[in-house]
């Protein structure tokens, strides 16, 4: 069964397990990674949780604008057939002190989304557990 995944950010309903969506997209031709923001608690940790996943290079900074920066690079992030599939897990288990960094962090994972649309390697961007921004 395929997966739909449009090019930009979405809440992602599905009641099947981040690991099977993982598998499916993939199936489908995505180049998926997964940020999981469980239990973050301050801007620090939510910007880190999305270091390792994304495996970013050492130039890439701590701050929103080294984030939108890096999101909008993926260089070092190879593009499946159909493009990317970033999946944040976890974001109804974010601090709830996290609002106004939560607004943020949509504001730059939309802007990031929509400057791939206009590349032949489009981003799609699926949030488990928590309204967008």
């Amino acid at each position: 069964m395929r997966m739909r995944l449009d090019p930009g950010v979405a809440r992602l309903r599905s009641r099947s397990s981040t690991a099977d969506v993982v598998a499916r997209l993939r199936g489908d031709g995505w180049s998926v990674r997964v940020v999981d923001v469980t239990g973050v608690g301050s801007k620090v940790a939510l910007l880190d949780a999305f270091r390792a996943p994304l495996a970013f290079p050492g130039w890439v900074g701590r701050g929103w604008d080294a984030l939108d920066d890096a999101l909008r690079d993926l260089s070092w992030w190879p593009a499946g057939e159909r493009g990317r599939a970033l999946i944040v897990a976890g974001a109804s288990r974010i601090d709830d002190g996290l609002e106004g960094e939560w607004r943020t962090l949509c504001e730059v994972l939309v802007t990031a989304a929509e400057w791939w649309q206009t590349t032949g390697e489009p981003l799609g961007v699926l949030v488990r557990g928590r309204a967008l921004g």
